[in-house]
């Protein structure tokens, strides 16, 4: 029977569609995927080191527990392992069968009173060429590929998952877009939610230009000794690098919001290498609570992961974030919400055509995003860049189950 001219360009999509389907299973079904644990000398876990292939092709993180999983194009492999404060581990992988294990062995660490003199006044002048070195390539704009997770749990138990695939435009400073690719959310009612809890990891600066404008003070930017104390810790040595680790806490005069914690610089470069900090979740989030309940708990802790490009340069390769938020009222218990999220970069682009790198601002919500675009459960089936600890896989069985991602109510 012939065809009628307006189904073919339907037809003709559906084969499309088709074809792509069975070219991904068939790249699936080649490639293969390597899966282990990362632990230290004493076999504790090493969570949130990143595991990747030696060519730089592709990569993951571990979870808390240290478990791993990683989609190679083949065998024999050979992955790179990096955490801050282990030596860099290289292995090679030859066959798929018992989850591997990787053992990191602790950097060497110089005390500062041993090594230099003078140690603050060494703090602040490398903390003084990082902060230019970041401002002289300020305008640097670089774009990758990430996955985000985040999960909320309440008095214990898991109440919000969400996951999600984005496209990422972004410099030195901050996340200044990107695009939402797949996704899943799931939540059950009650209690708080977190429908934008990723806008702190974009609105807070690695640096501050104008810190006289920001709202909250951060330690890198012009003039850092004027709102803040730095405090060499200790030298972490491997393979001829040197990493001073700089503690920081804000100045009794600063009249602004400011964090506390720690830098990780490259001695000899200046590069920023780790930035952890410590400040009050209220400083970032507005709450809405009853009347009869008091908040008498508050913290919110971030982290951010540098990888090293170019000469001498670094990149934001992973940020997680986690707050918590103790609440009481009368006569009860004390109600309490941990949150926390991962964002991890797993490869590195151009800018990719077709895509708006959308400027996320700070009212969006990720669940009016998420909701753009319907809940393909296949996706997630082999797409999952960050493997879930045992608890997570349970957590996302039970969900999966009850049908609740996409559910959105």
């Amino acid at each position: 029977m012939p065809v009628s001219p307006a189904l073919i360009p339907a037809l003709s999509a559906r084969w499309a569609v088709f074809l792509l389907v069975l070219l991904s299973r068939s790249a699936a079904a080649q490639s293969v995927l390597v899966q282990g644990r990362v632990v230290d000398e004493q076999q504790r876990p090493v969570p949130y080191a990143t595991v990747g292939l030696a060519d730089g092709s592709g990569g993951t993180a571990t979870n808390e527990v240290g478990e791993f999983s990683l989609r190679a194009p083949g065998l024999p492999q050979r992955l790179v392992v990096l955490s801050m404060g282990y030596a860099r581990l290289q292995t090679e992988v030859r066959e798929v069968g018992a989850p591997v294990v990787l053992v990191l062995q602790p950097s060497a660490v110089a005390l500062p009173g041993i090594t230099v003199r003078n140690p603050d006044k060494i703090a602040e002048e490398l903390v003084q060429r990082a902060a230019a070195k970041l401002l002289r390539h300020a305008r640097s704009v670089q774009y990758g590929k990430a996955f985000y997770r985040q999960k909320t749990r309440q008095n214990g138990e898991y109440r919000e998952f969400f996951d999600a695939f984005y496209d990422v435009k972004f410099t030195n400073r901050a996340i200044e877009g990107w695009d939402l690719s797949e996704s899943r959310y799931a939540f059950t009612p009650g209690g708080f939610t977190f429908s934008n809890f990723s806008s702190i990891i974009r609105r807070i600066p690695v640096f501050s230009r104008h810190p006289f404008r920001e709202k909250l003070l951060v330690p890198l930017g012009p003039q850092p000794t004027r709102a803040f104390y730095f405090t060499l810790r200790s030298i972490l040595r491997e393979n001829g690098q040197e990493t001073a680790v700089i503690d920081f806490a804000p100045r009794p005069e600063a009249r602004k919001p400011a964090a506390s914690g720690t830098l990780y610089i490259d001695r000899e470069t200046a590069a920023l290498r780790r930035q952890e900090q410590v400040l009050p979740l209220s400083t970032m989030l507005t709450f809405r609570m009853e009347p009869e309940y008091e908040r008498v708990g508050d913290e919110f802790r971030l982290v951010s992961d540098f990888a090293p490009y170019a000469d001498s340069l670094t990149r934001l390769a992973a940020t997680r974030a986690e707050g918590t938020v103790v609440l009481r009222r009368p006569g009860a218990r004390p109600d309490s919400t941990h949150v926390a999220a991962h964002l991890y970069f797993y490869q590195y682009t151009s800018r990719l055509p077709g895509h708006a790198y959308e400027d996320v601002g700070r009212h969006s919500r990720d669940l009016q995003q998420v909701m753009k675009k319907p809940y393909n459960p296949q996706f997630w089936l082999e797409n999952e860049v960050l493997r879930a600890s045992p608890i997570e896989q349970e957590v996302i069985r039970s969900f999966e189950g009850r049908h609740v991602f996409g559910r959105f109510q």
